[in-house]
């Protein structure tokens, strides 16, 4: 009895341990995607707010700033769309979020405006779209034209393509040179930031084609979009090693997000990518306490939203010599995980070497039911590491409990963290041996 009962009582406390990383990371997850952020992006300054958390929390554990106040700075302007927004079909009100979505780049609309209905088969032929501009001419400016995207079906693939391509284009070139474009969808679209930062003179928005009758005439939506200047801060801090303090590992995670639509919808962004940054901070907990051999750095990025700008400003602007990074794992989307994870760039080359190092520890561990590879893509905050020669992968999550992607249901309550405290022990266990 003497023996079993120190045993028992080293399990217990190994539980309540990984309990209570789960339970610290909810907290993190909890705020970062709360309302008082507004999605974490340029409305109402939600990403610097979440930039002043992480920097806190880096502090109250101890971790060193890599740079000036943990803080790498960059200037970019951005979209703002706040304050109360409007619309009314005929005056029938739709619900903001629900009924239609606000592109986040559209210029700002207040007014009444006719509403023009064109076939889907517009799109794909110049001639149609010159002759509904020569037809209403420069009160064009004062319409919205309305496409209905779900009845889009051509009996050519090719047909098919170049509507496809079309559709794409219009978000961000309105041939028609309306005072915006209504693609009617059967099912809302994901909302997504513009990669792009300059000023628009048209508006996209995105309707349940329902909502939009064939003898709908004209459209009441009021709301502002401000494009303003923004300064950006990347949160990095550092965890020195005992033994090869020259040597880095770097683990990254965004924590920007698409920020939000008007005063009352907003893009929470919990699994995408709150989760992320949570898992930064039980790590930093984790190392603080127990210092590593090499030294690890913490790289919480902005801008991956808007095309990686984060992480392609610090491999062009680096705080560390990126030869000395041993690796870099970028963690995003890991709200699920009840199938497993992917692991991306890791079909080849020293990608596939570390991959094969952590299904080594998986296996003997067993923590993970599967891992995926992918081979590269510019899909997140890894890929400029791996353009400058730094072995980096991307970790996201299969299955599991999650909100819709880039959705107002990505929220705290519907991320599950099923496999969160495995994902941690896993990568504990690789960076304690990387140290060896």
């Amino acid at each position: 009895m003497k023996k079993i009962i120190p045993i028992f009582l080293l399990c217990l406390h190994s539980f309540f341990a990984y309990t209570q990383d789960s339970s610290q990371a909810r907290e993190h997850i909890k705020y970062l995607s709360s309302k008082e952020l507004h999605g974490r992006g340029v409305a109402y300054n939600g990403e610097n707010l979440a930039a002043g958390y992480l920097q806190s929390q880096l502090r109250k554990l101890g971790v060193e700033p890599l740079g000036n106040n943990y803080f790498q700075s960059y200037e970019l302007a951005g979209f703002a769309l706040e304050g109360k927004i409007h619309c009314d079909i005929d005056g029938q009100e739709l619900t903001p979020g629900d009924d239609y979505r606000i592109a986040p780049f559209s210029q700002s609309l207040n007014g009444t405006y006719p509403i023009i209905h064109i076939p889907y088969s517009t799109l794909i032929d110049s001639k149609k779209i010159d002759k509904i501009k020569q037809k209403y001419g420069n009160n064009l400016a004062k319409c919205l034209i309305y496409i209905d995207d779900t009845k889009a079906h051509f009996k050519k693939e090719q047909d098919q393509k170049d509507y496809q391509n079309k559709v794409r284009m219009i978000e961000f070139d309105n041939p028609f040179h309306s005072a915006g474009i209504i693609k009617g969808v059967g099912k809302m679209s994901a909302w997504g930031l513009a990669h792009t930062h300059y000023a628009r003179e048209s508006a996209f928005i995105y309707m349940l084609n329902d909502k939009i009758k064939r003898n709908s005439k004209q459209i009441t939506i009021n709301y502002n979009n401000e494009l303003r200047p923004y300064t950006h801060h990347n949160v990095c801090g550092i965890i020195r090693g005992t033994d090869k303090a020259d040597e880095y590992i770097v683990l990254c995670a965004h924590y920007d997000h698409l920020g939000a639509m008007g005063e009352n919808v907003y893009f929470p962004g919990a699994h995408d990518n709150a989760s992320g940054c949570a898992f930064l901070l039980n790590m930093a907990q984790y190392f603080s306490q127990n210092p590593p051999k090499c030294s690890i750095v913490f790289l919480f990025f902005a801008g991956e939203e808007s095309g990686l700008l984060g992480s392609k400003y610090f491999t062009e602007n680096p705080l560390i010599p990126l030869q000395q990074i041993r690796f870099a794992i970028n963690f995003d989307l890991l709200g699920g995980g009840d199938e497993g994870i992917t692991l991306v760039n890791s079909t080849e080359g020293k990608g596939k070497d570390l991959y094969e190092k952590i299904v080594s520890i998986n296996d003997k561990e067993q923590l993970l039911p599967k891992i995926a590879t992918r081979q590269n893509t510019a899909n997140s905050d890894h890929y400029f590491f791996t353009q400058q020669g730094v072995t980096a992968l991307f970790l996201y999550t299969m299955g599991g409990k999650t909100g819709a992607y880039h959705d107002p249901s990505d929220s705290n309550d519907n991320c599950s963290l099923a496999m969160f405290d495995s994902i941690f022990k896993l990568f504990r266990i690789l960076i304690e041996k990387e140290g060896d």
